[in-house]
């Protein structure tokens, strides 16, 4: 039982860092994009503008990255860098999930309802706006 926990604890070690650094890269490339798309454009940093609603849910941001047609490189870019976000927000998610299954090798049954509810919080808290 042991070594079966030393083996999760490096998955999730690896999914931690996996998931920090799949993020990161995805971010620069919507970044990278985003900056090309907007190279010539002046910069104004004396109003803030928030963002506009269809980059306000993960579904409306993984369709315009990938299936809007006619988007500029910018726009995708931004969607992108979201994208990016999302991904960092799972990770601490997954680990989550993943405690789960270490609880539940334990057969501590107490841990994996609280932990459940914890994840079922997360989970709702991330789709629910």
């Amino acid at each position: 039982m042991d070594i079966q926990d030393k083996q999760l604890q490096k998955i999730i070690g690896l999914t931690l860092r996996g998931g920090v650094l799949t993020a990161v890269a995805i971010a620069l490339v919507g970044g990278a994009m985003y900056l090309y798309g907007h190279s010539t454009e002046p910069v104004s940093f004396h109003t803030f503008a928030g963002e506009n609603t269809p980059y306000a849910s993960p579904l409306q941001i993984f369709h315009r990255a990938f299936l809007s047609p006619g988007l500029g490189i910018g726009r995708r870019g931004l969607a992108i860098i979201q994208i990016g976000i999302i991904c960092l927000l799972l990770t601490p998610i997954i680990r989550v999930a993943l405690s789960i299954i270490g609880f539940a090798m334990e057969r501590d049954r107490v841990y994996v309802v609280i932990t459940s509810v914890v994840l079922a919080t997360l989970i709702c808290s991330m789709l629910l706006h």
